[in-house]
């Protein structure tokens, strides 16, 4: 096995933990005994609720909290979603993760959480929203001067994507931003004009109208027309054609298809599990198992890593766990994705002793559910091993910014 390597949780140049002070208490706002979504925006570190008719739209430049809640039999399940926009602050990211702790923590520990990614969401979270999602330029900001504005002034151009689950982002207002295999929304307000590209599929085209029919009846009340053009029969739609020329300028050779990206599905064989525990003020992770890997592994006094060759993260958070390890162990995921080069869109997913998850529970030989899960002594001993320690530095730009120095190898 590998050697154990240190995930410093001191900074060297302060001597604290950079952290994130949250300013909202999650069950001024929890409903969990309703089932359904419940969907927060990090708004100066506050978690403020978005209404309903704004579900499934996401700013680009925000984080928000997700809670879905489900009956089983006579109790409840709950899955936490933080997601992260692309150019979401450092700050909102780590504040949203603490949110999702909390309220994990408020539910009694049963919930599973999951940290999505803007463009890389998992099936279940892009599941939903059954008519699809929409990222949006800007950030709270935007969102405020956006509710302000008079709905039907709107003007914008949504690339819709997904076959499966529709995913719709707002681009430059261009004929360089259409090409001839997608299907693309002009949002004008009061007229939404739908270009189906000649090479789009059937169940593109529909998703579009899904969309653009869910635009007009949820953000204008259903008073704004929907049109649409096909883009190789526009002859066919001349006064629409006409208005995208008025919005969009003289129409443009469009490019041709985008492949969708090729997404291997198929799991890997290599796992490695690390066992994450405390170690003179340092969160340190000893490697302990690899493929097949059995449930004894786990020890209730501890939270634990499990790697799926970089397609998915997996913590799981013992019962008997320290709050701090509980508590760090979703950010130092993050740590660990950095020192091993993995995109910091790799999946994490975390679980909690107990409920486990089905996809969670099959990556071991055999699963058996117990009161108390015991596991391996929690002394690793480290004498004969050499460790390997990442540094975290704190930059001036943000708190939460970790930059690692040394890369464990394998």
């Amino acid at each position: 096995m590998s050697a154990p390597f240190i995930l410093s949780q001191v900074c060297p140049e302060t001597g604290i933990m950079p952290q994130v002070e949250v300013k909202t208490k999650v069950s001024k706002f929890l409903n969990k005994t309703t089932p359904g979504l419940q969907i927060w925006r990090v708004e100066k570190l506050e978690m403020v609720p978005i209404p309903t008719k704004m579900y499934g739209r996401f700013f680009e430049g925000d984080s928000y909290v997700i809670l879905y809640t489900h009956k089983i039999g006579k109790s409840f399940g709950y899955d936490i979603h933080s997601w992260l926009g692309s150019s979401a602050s450092t700050d909102e990211q780590g504040a949203a993760a603490m949110y999702a702790n909390l309220m994990d923590e408020h539910l009694g520990g049963v919930a599973i959480q999951h940290r999505e990614a803007q463009g890389h969401e998992s099936d279940a979270f892009r599941g939903y929203f059954k008519q699809g999602i929409i990222y949006c330029r800007g950030g709270v900001a935007s969102a405020m001067n956006r509710a302000e504005t008079n709905a039907y002034s709107v003007q914008r151009l949504l690339h819709v994507k997904g076959k499966k689950h529709v995913v719709a982002r707002e681009v430059e207002m261009s004929w360089s931003s259409f090409n001839k295999g997608d299907v693309f929304l002009l949002d004008l307000g009061n007229l939404i004009v739908q270009w189906n590209g000649p090479k789009s599929n059937r169940m593109e085209r529909l998703k579009g109208t899904v969309l653009a029919k869910d635009i007009r009846d949820r953000e204008r009340v259903g008073r704004a027309q929907v049109t649409v053009v096909e883009g190789d029969d526009e002859k066919s739609s001349e006064e629409a054609m006409k208005i995208m020329k008025q919005v969009l300028g003289d129409r443009r050779d469009i490019k041709e298809a985008v492949p969708d990206q090729v997404v291997d599905q198929a799991l890997k064989h290599s796992l490695k599990l690390f066992q994450i525990s405390d170690m003179q003020g340092n969160l340190v992770m000893h490697e302990v198992g690899i493929r097949p890997l059995t449930q004894d592994l786990l020890n209730n006094k501890d939270c634990y890593l499990l790697d799926q060759e970089g397609t998915r993260i997996f913590i799981w958070k013992g019962k008997r766990a320290s709050k701090t390890e509980k508590f760090e162990s979703v950010e130092k995921a993050e740590l660990y994705k950095k020192a091993k080069g993995y995109p910091p869109y790799t999946y994490v997913q975390v679980e909690n002793d107990g409920a486990e998850s089905a996809v969670f529970r099959q990556l071991f030989q055999r699963w058996t559910a117990r009161e108390n899960s015991v596991g391996l002594p929690t002394s690793h001993s480290p004498e004969n091993r050499k460790i390997e320690q990442v540094q975290g530095t704190q930059t001036q730009q943000s708190r939460l910014n970790t930059r690692l120095n040394t890369v464990p190898r394998d």
